[in-house]
C-alpha cells in the first residue's frame, strides 16, 4: 500500500506541475500573439513622433546649431534613434512585463473559492476591470495560437480544422479557465484610486490587441 500511496502522490504532483506549465504556455502564446501586433503599432507611433519633431523642433534647433557653430542637424538627436530596433525593444519590454504581471496574478496567489459577483464588486477598481479582461483575451488568443500551430501540422481540410479548433478550446477550458478564476478571486480591494496604475498601463495595449487579433471570429465577420 505504501508504494501505491507514494505513486498516487507523485502522480498528483506531476499533474499539478503539468497544469501549471499548461497555464503558462497558454499565457505566453497569447501575449506573444498580441505583442507581435504591438511592434508594428509602436513603430508607427514613433515614426509620427519623429516626423512631428522634424516639423516643429527642426527649424528652431537648426537655427540654434548654426548660431553656436555646429552642424545644422547636430541637435536633432531623434534622428539617431533606429526606429525598428527601438519599437522592437519597447514591444519586447511590454510583452515580458505583461507575462510577469499576468502570471503573478494566478501563480503567486492562494487557491480560494470560485469568484462571485459580490466579491468582484467589493474589489471594483481600474485593475479589477483591466486584469480580468486582459487575461481572458490573452488566454483565448493563446488557445487560438495553439490551434493554428496544430492545424499547420495536419493535412489541409475541414477535419484538421475541426480537430485543431477542438484542441484549442479544450486547452482554454482545461488550463485557461482555472487560471482566470484564480486571478479574479484573488483581486484585492483598491486602497487608493491609483492602485495598480503601472500594471494597468502595461496590460491595456496587450489586452486590446489580444481581443482584436486573438479571436478567430473577427476574420469570419470581416
Amino acid at each position: 500500500m505504501g508504494a501505491v500511496v507514494l505513486a498516487d502522490r507523485a502522480a498528483g504532483r506531476l499533474a499539478h506541475h503539468l497544469g501549471t506549465l499548461g497555464q503558462l504556455a497558454l499565457l505566453v502564446l497569447g501575449v506573444h500573439l498580441a505583442a507581435d501586433r504591438l511592434d508594428d503599432r509602436v513603430h508607427a507611433v514613433l515614426s509620427v513622433a519623429v516626423h512631428a519633431a522634424d516639423t516643429w523642433l527642426g527649424p528652431p534647433l537648426w537655427a540654434v546649431a548654426e548660431t553656436i557653430g555646429l552642424e545644422g542637424d547636430a541637435l536633432h538627436l531623434w534622428t539617431l534613434m533606429p526606429l525598428p530596433i527601438a519599437s522592437a525593444a519597447l514591444a519586447l519590454t511590454v510583452e515580458l512585463s505583461a507575462v510577469a504581471v499576468l502570471a503573478a496574478s494566478f501563480l503567486l496567489t492562494e487557491r480560494r473559492a470560485r469568484p462571485t459577483w459580490q466579491r468582484w464588486r467589493a474589489c471594483l477598481g481600474l485593475e479589477a476591470i483591466v486584469l480580468p479582461l486582459t487575461l481572458a483575451g490573452v488566454l483565448v488568443a493563446g488557445g487560438w495560437s495553439l490551434a493554428m500551430g496544430l492545424e499547420d501540422l495536419l493535412p489541409n481540410g475541414l477535419p484538421s480544422q475541426l480537430a485543431a479548433t477542438s484542441v484549442g478550446i479544450a486547452a482554454v477550458l482545461r488550463y485557461g479557465l482555472p487560471a482566470w478564476k484564480r486571478a479574479v478571486v484573488n483581486l484585492d480591494p483598491p486602497d487608493r484610486p491609483t492602485r495598480g496604475l503601472a500594471r494597468v498601463a502595461i496590460l491595456v495595449p496587450i489586452g486590446l490587441l489580444a481581443w482584436m487579433h486573438g479571436l478567430p471570429v473577427w476574420g469570419w465577420l470581416a
